[in-house]
């Protein structure tokens, strides 16, 4: 069965139904357990958001080299 016969049938679901067609696709995505590194690296995220706050995309200049 290819991907896009399976992209058909999605359509032919009710959209009521959704949540239980999600939970069940779910099942089938393989769990990958975060590197250590991929784990600091959201600390240290969180760690500057909360020191240095963010930037509004307004606040930028997009045409600067």
């Amino acid at each position: 069965m290819s991907k896009e016969t399976l992209k058909a049938m999605i359509e032919l679901v009710p959209e009521k139904e959704f949540d239980t067609l999600f939970k069940v696709i779910v099942k089938f995505i393989p769990e990958v357990e975060p590197e250590p590194d991929e784990i600091q690296a959201i600390v240290d995220g969180r760690k500057d958001i909360e020191e240095n706050g963010t930037i509004s995309h307004e606040d930028i200049d997009w045409d600067a080299d």
